[in-house]
């Protein structure tokens, strides 16, 4: 009898630092995480739709809420400044397609991977050379999240928020890595989500639950107090110290040019 090989994860956390922007720009063979606060960029709105498509303006257009509006804009025009840094490409010849899935992806360079996730104030662009998938939520305090448990989390996910000193912060830690996971994976959220375990540690589990990938490296992360997140990688990113942070400034197209 042939065992199936069983896919691994390891789940952990990040002990995030903030490096300086231009630093990250030319570090190679890491995974890169770009904060961006979103308010701080409002006012540049209308010069930053200017680098998008004629098909990017109709979508930015179609927000009914000018506040999700305004955050599209601004998380598509520093992604695509950052990706055409990434690949050496003018910012006006990065154009972005979907797979199947719905995943999005650069033509020219499949082998870029990048993922977008957001929450209230703020935004997180992820890049890197293999799979990523990013998620960060805002810590809701008033958030009633008891009913959700045992439809989305494990029994033993389950003890863990409900045994810990800080219920609510645990089940976003738990729920941000699971986020991330089927982000990275391209896998939708549907009845097997309790399945994929997200405990701190080592844990393995069936390759179509990770979209038959074989390892993930899942690791959260704190933007401040009132946000947490987590990113989830594919390859040997054994090492937390091999994603590096870094904040976007406002006049970032300076730098980047």
């Amino acid at each position: 009898m042939i065992q199936k090989v069983m896919s691994e994860i390891f789940c952990g956390k990040l002990e995030s630092w903030t490096q300086g922007f231009n630093d990250g720009l030319e570090v190679d063979g890491v995974i890169k995480l770009y904060e961006i606060e979103l308010s701080k960029f409002q006012e540049s709105v209308s010069s930053l739709i200017e680098f998008l498509s004629p098909f990017e303006k109709n979508r930015a257009n179609r927000y009914h809420f000018s506040n999700d509006r305004n955050r599209f804009i601004i998380c598509r025009t520093v992604l695509k400044f950052l990706l055409a840094k990434q690949t050496g490409l003018n910012v006006n010849k990065i154009v972005l397609d979907k797979y199947s899935n719905k995943k999005p992806y650069l033509p020219s360079h499949p082998s870029v991977f990048f993922n977008v996730t957001h929450a209230g104030n703020y935004a997180v662009i992820a890049i890197a050379k293999e799979p990523v998938g990013v998620d960060i939520e805002y810590i809701n305090k008033d958030f009633d999240y008891k009913e959700l448990l045992s439809s989305i989390f494990s029994n033993p996910e389950v003890d863990e928020v409900l045994n810990s000193n800080d219920k609510q912060r645990t089940f976003y830690k738990l729920w941000t890595r699971k986020e991330a996971i089927v982000k990275a994976t391209g896998k939708g959220i549907d009845d097997h989500f309790p399945e994929i375990v997200t405990l701190d540690g080592y844990h393995h589990m069936r390759p179509e639950l990770l979209g038959n990938i074989e390892g993930l490296h899942v690791f959260s992360f704190e933007l401040n107090e009132d946000y947490i997140g987590a990113v989830a990688c594919s390859g040997s990113y054994e090492h937390a110290g091999k994603l590096l942070f870094y904040p976007i400034p406002v006049d970032f197209r300076k730098i980047i040019n």
